[in-house]
């Protein structure tokens, strides 16, 4: 891939933004801070998933309008919460069909991450914690702590040929592949 020369992140809240930004960092796409930019997410707590939906066709127009021009990458992370992590990525789908929009292609560098459960089952898992994707872990007050070290691990994970370690939950290992969409 070509250096882009933006990022953008569409994330349910600042937990799920702070992963991405410290991954895309250690990733060293050549960015700086002010090239990776965060759609403003919603205020409060419940709706994260529903806005992320909602606003996908949105930002995915304005990412294949830039695209068109230069090189421009765009990061979806939303929970799966209790449902299925492909019924999600039907959700997403769906909501491009409903705008008239061409599904993801191969070429496109748009990342989908689709936590089983939460973003914090995945920061714990990357962390070296044992978890499964039914608990739900966000209530945990000490998750922000261990954002960049998950960040980091999962850097270490999406290298080619990585040793990923057995207590890897599916919708993590399920992300490895999409992380590496990045670096094509």
């Amino acid at each position: 891939m070509r250096r882009p020369s933006l990022a953008v992140i569409l994330a349910e809240d600042e937990a799920h933004d702070l992963f991405i930004r410290q991954y895309l960092i250690r990733l060293n796409l050549g960015l700086s801070e002010i090239e990776i930019y965060t759609e403003p997410f919603p205020e409060g707590r419940g709706c994260g998933e529903q806005w992320v939906r909602t606003e996908y066709a949105r930002v995915v127009k304005k990412y294949r309008w830039r695209s068109a021009k230069t090189q421009t990458v765009l990061v979806v992370l939303i929970d799966a919460d209790t449902g299925d992590v492909n019924r999600r990525l039907r959700q997403l789908e769906d909501g491009l069909k409903q705008h008239r929009m061409e599904r993801r292609g191969p070429s496109e560098c748009i990342v989908h991450f689709v936590p089983k459960r939460s973003i914090e089952t995945w920061i714990l898992c990357l962390n070296d914690h044992s978890v499964d994707e039914d608990t739900d872990y966000s209530r945990r007050r000490d998750i922000e702590v261990q954002i960049a070290p998950a960040a980091d691990t999962f850097y270490s994970w999406t290298r080619p040929n990585a040793n990923i370690p057995s207590h890897c939950i599916p919708s993590l290992y399920a992300a490895i592949p999409e992380a590496q969409r990045l670096e094509q």
